[in-house]
């Protein structure tokens, strides 16, 4: 197990936001990447984003962008987000898209091992090194860590 925690930089994403009923994430979010990776093809990660527990209607959903460089200005058609700096638990996952839930039960219950408890009311965050193939996924999750 590669798990480890680490506390990040805050971050600002620009892409979209995927708004759908739960089990149709995991047919709308690749769409969504596809559809950015189009938009940057440059870009050599895709970074997803959302909160898992209650939040504001306006930041509910799945949020899939690239790093934002702050020397450039936000397109019309794409939404942003911030995420604040913040500590995580950080665990990688490679395989398919549909095996991404047992990923982060398992970094649940080594969270829980450690005393590391969840915070289900902020950003957690998905790094994809490689997204174009859903079932050779390589990722890094980020479960953010109450402090």
């Amino acid at each position: 197990m590669n798990n480890k925690v680490e506390e990040k930089e805050a971050l600002t994403l620009i892409g979209y936001r995927v708004v759908c009923d739960g089990e149709d994430y995991i047919v709308e979010i690749p769409k969504a990447s596809e559809k950015l990776h189009k938009r940057f093809p440059e870009a050599d990660v895709q970074v997803g984003a959302f909160i898992p527990g209650e939040c504001k209607e306006e930041n509910d959903g799945y949020w899939i962008g690239v790093p934002f460089a702050h020397n450039t200005t936000v397109p019309e058609d794409l939404d942003h987000l911030n995420i604040e700096k913040q500590t995580y638990a950080i665990t990688t996952h490679k395989g398919s898209n549909e095996r991404i839930r047992e990923a982060y039960a398992s970094l649940h219950e080594w969270m829980e091992r450690k005393g590391y408890p969840r915070d289900l009311e902020a950003w957690h965050v998905e790094v994809y090194h490689s997204w174009q193939d859903k079932d050779q996924l390589h990722m890094e999750l980020w479960e953010t860590v109450r402090t």
